[in-house]
C-alpha cells in the first residue's frame, strides 16, 4: 500500500509521519520541489518514506511516484491551483482517489465535479473545531457544511437530557434537524419514528445553522446529572 503526498510543508510531513507511525503497512512517498525542504524532509522521515525532489506537475516526476500505483494522493502543497491539477493528472495516470488541500473556498464545488474525491478546508476544518468548543450540551464532534449552511454534530445524549426515553416521533424537531444514525452499546442503529432514544445514546444530528441552539437544548443536561 502507498500513499503520495504532494508538498512538503508542515502539513505534509505531520502527514506522512502520522502515516508511517500509526500505519506500517502503509509507505509514503513525498514530492517537493524546494531541495533545501526535501532534504530536511527526507532527514524527519523514515528509510521507507521516499522524498522526490521536483514539481508536482512534471509527469516524468510522477510516473517516477509510481502514482498510478498508489492507492491515493493527497495534495498539500502551498498553491491551490497547483493542488487541482496535480491531484486531476494523478487521476489521469490510474491514482483512484485524489484528496485535495484547497484555501479559496469559492473552489470547493468545482473541484468535486472535477474529479477530486475529497476537498480538504483549512478555513471549514478551522472552523469545525472551534464549534466543537462553543457548542453547549453534549456535542462531542462538530463539522460545519459548506458555505455555512448547516452541520453535522455527533451529540450523547446523558441520562437527563430532555430527549432521552422518548420516541424520535415525540421530540419536537424542526424540519431542518435529522438525525443520521444512533450508536449504541457498539451497534450502530438506523434511527426510526418509533425509535426510543436511550441514555449514552451517541447519534449523529445533520442540522441547519438557523436550528443548532435547538439541537444544544435537546441535548442539555439538567442541573442535577452534575
Amino acid at each position: 500500500r502507498r500513499i503520495v503526498i504532494f508538498g512538503g510543508g508542515n502539513i505534509a510531513l505531520f502527514l506522512a509521519e502520522e502515516i508511517n507511525k500509526n500505519f506500517p503497512g502503509v509507505t509514503t512517498r513525498l514530492v517537493e520541489a524546494d531541495p533545501e525542504r526535501a532534504r530536511f524532509v527526507a532527514q524527519k522521515l523514515p528509510k521507507k518514506s521516499v522524498v522526490l525532489r521536483g514539481d508536482v506537475l512534471d509527469p516524468e516526476l510522477l510516473e517516477e511516484a509510481n502514482v498510478g500505483n498508489a492507492e491515493a494522493v493527497v495534495a498539500l502543497t502551498n498553491d491551490d491551483e497547483t493542488n487541482i491539477l496535480a491531484s486531476l493528472l494523478a487521476k489521469r495516470y490510474g491514482c483512484p482517489r485524489a484528496l485535495t488541500l484547497i484555501n479559496k473556498s469559492t473552489y470547493n464545488s468545482l473541484v468535486s465535479e472535477l474529479g477530486v474525491d475529497v476537498v480538504i478546508s483549512p478555513r471549514m476544518t478551522t472552523v469545525s473545531t472551534i464549534l466543537h468548543h462553543v457548542r453547549r450540551g453534549r456535542i462531542r464532534a462538530v463539522h460545519s457544511l459548506s458555505e455555512g449552511f448547516g452541520e453535522v454534530l455527533e451529540a450523547e445524549a446523558l441520562e437527563t437530557a430532555p430527549i432521552v426515553g422518548k420516541a424520535i416521533k415525540d421530540i419536537a424537531m424542526p424540519a431542518s434537524v435529522v438525525f443520521g444514525a444512533i450508536l449504541r452499546d457498539g451497534e450502530v442503529v438506523m434511527p426510526r419514528a418509533a425509535t426510543v432514544i436511550e441514555a449514552n445514546d451517541r447519534i449523529v444530528v445533520f442540522a441547519g445553522s438557523e436550528q443548532i441552539k435547538k439541537v444544544e437544548k435537546m441535548f442539555a443536561v439538567r442541573l442535577e446529572y452534575f
